[in-house]
């Protein structure tokens, strides 16, 4: 009994510890290009479901050059991040967008300088967990709970070791 306790409070604690990485990592990513060409942003319309759901987290890659088809994120004229799929590129370069959801393509065309890059990975419903922990709520939940497991059961480890 004791040694299953054990095994599981270690794979929790192993779980936890790899969550808050990863919430790490995407949200240094959506703050920062640290990461070289690569950024993260949390989806908070349904634009362009069904390809892309509200509560997604996207990953985009700069790119040195965008194609019909490509979805990507921008930066539009009121400095609002957008993502939506280029339907057409005009020949004065501009690019046509358009959200997969919406019946017409956006009123204004977008300039190579604008895009921040091109859709590379799009990982379901994450989003709301990596809004979650922004909270109150969700930072006790996986920052100081987790903490204290992991100080504890690091503290039992320490103990049992000048026991023995």
């Amino acid at each position: 009994m004791k040694l299953a306790l054990k095994i599981i409070l270690e794979i929790v604690s192993w779980g936890l510890l790899i969550g808050f990485v990863v919430i790490i990592i995407l949200t240094a990513m959506s703050n920062s290009s640290i990461l070289g060409k690569y950024r993260s942003f949390l989806v908070q319309s349904g634009s362009m479901e069904p390809s892309i759901m509200t509560g997604d987290i996207i990953v985009v890659k700069s790119s040195p050059q965008y194609l019909k088809n490509d979805i990507i994120t921008f930066d539009d004229r009121q400095q609002r991040r957008v993502t939506h799929r280029i339907i057409d590129i005009k020949d004065d370069g501009h690019f046509v967008t358009k959200g997969d959801a919406n019946k017409s393509s956006d009123s204004e065309n977008i300039l190579k300088n604008q895009i921040l890059g091109k859709v590379f990975l799009v990982i379901p419903r994450l989003g709301y967990l990596v809004a979650f922990s922004k909270s109150f709520m969700g930072f006790l939940i996986f920052i100081i709970i987790p903490g204290i497991l992991i100080v504890a059961g690091e503290s039992i480890k320490i103990k049992n070791n000048f026991k023995s």
